[in-house]
């Protein structure tokens, strides 16, 4: 027992030596070091020292605080030497508190002496509080701290103390400038806790956490109070948060364009590979992926390809349609694999096979086919794809064919969407139509994922609907406020280059091509609350109504440079603002709750389709709303035939719609499980998760 205080009183006096402190402080820092490296470091550098170097490392690797690998020829600090480390720091930590000073721990892991003069320095340079307020709100923070008698202080508790004193002096607006953005220790431990659950990794995890702190720096920093409050409130709001300031949320490419310049063809996005106009198939799927891998770190909803059949068809001329499928299926795969498990962004191509081209028809069938072909086994071997397809209408010819391979691909569980015109459309329903003609340009950007909540608006107007509407053209102008902000924020980022690609890359994304587009949620259930008159043709009459004053208010809120549109479409939000109603106005008088919240887009069935009233309803709504619409089909219950005819008979009468079917998958294997199927036929598993056709 007698050895053990003698090793302890040799360890201590190895450390006694502060060179020999210092290499311990290296290496726990620095990591794995070589010899030359680990005494350049800590100051022997003349060949003289050499020998004082070589003796202080035998020292400490006699008393094991550090050991050589003799393999890679780099020293590292054991156990031991990080304990003696760590004891080393909390007897320094004490020794000043012990001398009655107060101490700050500040947040570069160091101790350092308490000086009122930081605080007020940052008062008057965080805050822009005048002189002579911040030297007052110092002096009495410097006094109630003293008063604490604490061991010792941190920067954030030092920040908490200023910040509550600025509450107690009406001071608010400038405790704003000084909080501290960051989320709870109980909120980074549920999330660590729930990791994996939803797909995500560890890189999804930090990104999540970096989303909490740019969603409060969005709502203290970068909206107008106003529009930040109605947010709080839930007048409106604003999907996405912690992006929402930061990148577009639906960025739309004209592979023509591509197809005409190349990929970064000025050659300012020096990280990227210089692709010239494509010469085969290959080179063309090539210049898809990168142009993907680089967006989708700039857009946070949607990442949409027009003209997609007319920018491959000329390159198949030479190939089969089986070696067309194969570049397709290996384009999906590939591409698949960009796109992360933590965020959004999803890809869309466009398939409009109506398009004339250069290339001639058959080609642009042929490719339509090897598509459709290449996207079925995708799907079928993918178990939540995030690849979605928009496919407009096809030739009475070619309609009854086509239709039947979106019906198969529908009711194994991939995602199309189906259009009747020339709109710009992305798959959640996005129309850049509320741009004029002239700055339609071929890239364009889309700015929404805000909502307004028009329940509310509703329940507080009393069955007055001229009340209503007056109400919900102060509230576009929030929306029209918020969304400007962001454009102007965004425009920013660009010239900063904190937006290469849409700053730099193939016909250049400009500000001037930015739509931006507010969602209405809850029209159904604020026409229930206007009018207690159950007939159908008041209520469609009052809801045109609506959206022609909403569609009216959008024109006079755009100007030159911003054009607003409205729309209603599947966004995130109803169900926070079902809630926060129900908090105010109780749950009987709150609709929705057990559901997904609010209602968004039209729910149809294959009944209502032969209801002419209501499809003429449905499309004059639609042609009011230059932001877009998205009508949903009800095909949960439907075989492959029951989708076929649903489609046959939605794509001559609505211009816009997506079918809805829930897909179970098994979580442990992946396999699609077949329709109220509780177990997976191949692992047996009973885990499962389930995802929408139309998200």
């Amino acid at each position: 027992m007698q050895a053990a205080p003698r090793r302890v009183k040799t360890i201590y006096s190895v450390i006694a030596s502060p060179q020999r402190l210092e290499i311990l402080k290296i290496l726990n820092i620095k990591g794995p070091l070589t010899y030359s490296a680990l005494k350049s470091l800590a100051g022997f550098k003349s060949k003289k020292e050499s020998g004082k170097f070589a003796y202080h490392l035998r020292k400490l690797v006699r008393q094991l605080l550090i050991q050589l690998n003799r393999q890679e020829r780099k020293y590292t600090v054991t156990n031991l030497g990080r304990l003696v480390l760590n004891l080393t720091r909390q007897i320094e930590e004490q020794s000043l508190v012990e001398s009655g000073k107060l101490y700050v721990r500040t947040s570069r892991q160091a101790m350092e002496e308490f000086n009122a003069d930081r605080i007020l320095q940052s008062l008057v340079k965080e805050a822009g509080m005048p002189v002579e307020l911040a030297q007052k709100i110092t002096s009495e923070t410097e006094s109630r701290l003293y008063k604490f008698q604490t061991q010792y202080l941190t920067a954030p508790l030092i920040r908490e103390m200023v910040n509550a004193l600025l509450v107690e002096h009406n001071l608010e607006e400038y405790r704003h400038k000084l909080t501290r953005l960051g989320i709870p220790v109980y909120d980074v431990t549920q999330l660590l806790n729930r990791a994996g659950e939803d797909g995500s990794d560890v890189e999804g995890l930090i990104h999540q956490t970096g989303k909490a702190v740019f969603s409060e720096y969005l709502l203290l920093e970068q909206l107008p109070r106003d529009v930040a409050d109605a947010h709080l409130a839930g007048d409106i709001h604003i999907s996405n948060a912690g992006s929402w300031g930061l990148i577009p949320d639906t960025i739309f490419v004209d592979l023509l364009s591509v197809k005409a310049s190349g990929f970064n063809p000025k050659g300012k996005l020096l990280y990227a590979p210089m692709l010239e106009t494509p010469q085969n198939l290959e080179e063309a799927a090539t210049i898809m992926t990168n142009i993907t891998s680089f967006i989708m770190k700039e857009a946070s909803a949607e990442l949409v390809y027009r003209n997609f059949l007319q920018y491959l068809a000329a390159f198949t001329r030479s190939r089969t349609k089986h070696e067309t499928r194969q570049a397709m299926m290996r384009f999906f795969e590939v591409v698949s694999t960009l796109l992360p498990s933590w965020e959004k962004p999803t890809v869309t191509l466009e398939l409009n096979p109506s398009l004339r081209d250069e290339a001639g028809k058959d080609l642009v069938q042929k490719t339509l086919e090897a598509t459709l072909e290449a996207y079925s086994a995708f799907v079928e071997q993918t178990p939540r794809p995030e690849i979605k397809l928009l496919l407009g209408k096809p030739s009475r010819a070619d309609e009854t064919g086509i239709l039947k391979d979106a019906a198969s691909i529908l009711f194994i569980g991939g995602k199309v969407a189906f259009f009747t015109n020339d709109q710009r459309r992305s798959f959640l329903g996005i129309s850049s139509d509320a741009l004029p003609h002239e700055l339609q340009g071929d890239n364009v950007s889309a700015l929404h994922n805000l909502t307004l909540n028009l329940p509310r608006l509703a329940y507080d107007s009393n069955e007055d609907e001229t009340y209503f509407r007056a109400k919900l053209a102060m509230l576009i102008g929030v929306g029209a406020d918020a969304l400007t902000t962001r454009r102007r924020v965004l425009e920013r980022m660009m010239k900063k280059g904190l937006l290469p690609t849409l700053s730099y890359g193939s016909e250049t994304v400009t500000s001037e091509a930015m739509p931006l587009v507010v969602s209405l949620a809850g029209l159904e259930e604020s026409l229930a609350s206007l009018i207690r008159d159950p007939s159908t043709g008041s209520r469609t009459a009052l809801a045109e109504k609506i959206v022609q004053t909403a569609a009216q208010v959008a024109v006079e809120k755009s100007s030159k440079n911003e054009h607003l549109g409205i729309a209603i479409i599947e966004e995130d939000g109803a169900s926070r603002l079902a809630a926060l109603d129900a908090e105010k106005y109780g749950r009987a008088t709150v609709p929705g709750l057990q559901g997904s919240g609010y209602s968004q887009s039209p729910v149809l069935s294959t009944s209502d389709l032969q209801n002419q009233e209501k499809v003429d309803y449905l499309n004059r709504l639609s042609s009011g709303l230059k932001g877009g619409m998205s009508v949903l089909m009800n095909g949960a219950s439907l075989d492959t035939r029951g989708i076929f005819n649903l489609l046959s008979t939605g794509i001559n009468k609505i211009p816009y719609f997506k079918v809805v079917r829930t897909v179970s998958v098994c979580r442990n294997c992946g396999l699609k499980l077949v329709p109220d199927s509780t177990r997976c036929k191949r692992c047996k598993s009973a885990a499962t998760a389930q995802y929408s056709t139309a998200k």
